[in-house]
This record gives structure tokens, C-alpha cells and sequence, in this order.
């Protein structure tokens, strides 16, 4: 009856998925930096593809112009869309994160090239608050909220 016991035990051990390694600050930092890092990558290769890579499949994003994205299925004509317009240049630095639940949020600072309507081009800056969320394939972007600083 022992080995009866000892081998569901095992087997039932291993049903089980190993848990998550534990997430602290350090390693949020980590996965935000490589974040921003693939959000700038693709940004500049105007990949929408990869731009929807960086989220999770429902992540929303309020646009600095009050519109709100949600899912992947808004987020490719979004960025369809923003590429088309001429916006290049994206990058992205995180300044700092904290930890909450299965991920945690970030605040940072972007900046990236537009095109005004007289054909000149500015550069937007602007700051942002960002939610992590860490999946089963990894790290995502869950909420993403930038807003862009009054013009010098």
C-alpha cells in the first residue's frame, strides 16, 4: 500500500508544472528592459507582427491621443497605422518597476519621431506607466498608458 501511496505521490508531483521562478525586483527590471528593447526593435523595422509579440493576445494600450487599443486584433491596425504616418525613431528607457502579483508595472520615458502636417518632423517625449504581466511564454506587456509632454 506504501509504494501504492509513494508512486500517485510521484505522479501527481510531476502533473504539476513546476512553479514559476520567484519574481523580484531585479528580474522584472530585467524582463521590462528586454521589453522596451523588442518594442524599439520592432518599432524601427515597422513590424506589426512583432509589435503584437510585446503584448499579451489582451492587453490594451491608450494611445497618447485617448484612444484605447484592446487585443491583439486592435493593435495591428493601430500600428498599421502609426507606421503608414511616418513614425520612426521609438526608444524606450524604463526608470524604474515594482512588483504586483504575477508581474508587476513600470514607469519610463519615450521618445520618437512624427511627422507634423507641414511636412517637418518633431520628436515627441513623453512618459509612460506599463503592466507586466509574466506568462507561460513569457514576459508581456498588459497595459500600456503613454502620455507626451508639452512641446518645448
Amino acid at each position: 500500500m506504501l509504494k501504492y501511496v509513494f508512486g500517485c505521490l510521484c505522479v501527481f508531483a510531476l502533473a504539476i508544472p513546476a512553479s514559476a521562478e520567484e519574481i523580484t525586483e531585479q528580474s522584472l527590471m530585467q524582463a521590462a528592459t528586454t521589453l522596451a528593447k523588442q518594442y524599439d526593435t520592432y518599432y524601427g523595422a515597422k513590424d506589426v507582427d512583432g509589435m503584437t509579440k510585446v503584448y499579451a493576445s489582451d492587453a490594451i494600450l491608450i494611445s497618447p491621443s485617448g484612444v484605447v487599443v484592446r487585443g491583439t486584433a486592435g493593435l495591428k491596425p493601430y500600428y498599421e497605422k502609426r507606421f503608414a504616418s511616418g513614425a520612426k525613431d521609438h526608444a524606450t528607457t524604463i526608470t524604474e518597476v515594482h512588483l504586483q502579483g504575477n508581474g508587476g508595472y513600470g514607469i519610463g520615458h519615450f521618445a520618437v519621431t512624427v511627422p507634423e502636417k507641414d511636412g517637418k518632423e518633431k520628436r515627441e517625449e513623453g512618459n509612460l506607466a506599463v503592466v507586466y504581466q509574466q506568462e507561460a511564454n513569457g514576459w508581456h506587456i498588459k497595459l500600456l498608458v503613454p502620455s507626451t509632454l508639452p512641446a518645448k
